[in-house]
């Protein structure tokens, strides 16, 4: 009878814990990933950010091979 209980205990216990891991799985999704997106980006402006030669930041696309 007591192994009956303990096995209660843990199937509540792990319920508990996937529902908090739910929540908070929810909770980063909503704050990281349901964001408004950028409707600018037009073919010409992709394409010329993809294939300059120049970095648009100053650091962008360095490597430490690069440098001297």
């Amino acid at each position: 009878m007591r192994s009956r209980r303990l096995g209660n205990r843990y199937a509540r216990e792990i319920a508990v814990v996937l529902v908090v891991k739910f929540i908070a799985l929810f909770v980063i999704w909503s704050i990281w990933f349901s964001g408004p997106t950028r409707k600018d980006g037009d073919a010409e402006r992709v394409a010329e950010r993809v294939y300059s030669s120049q970095p648009a930041v100053p650091g962008e696309g360095a490597t430490h091979a690069a440098r001297p």
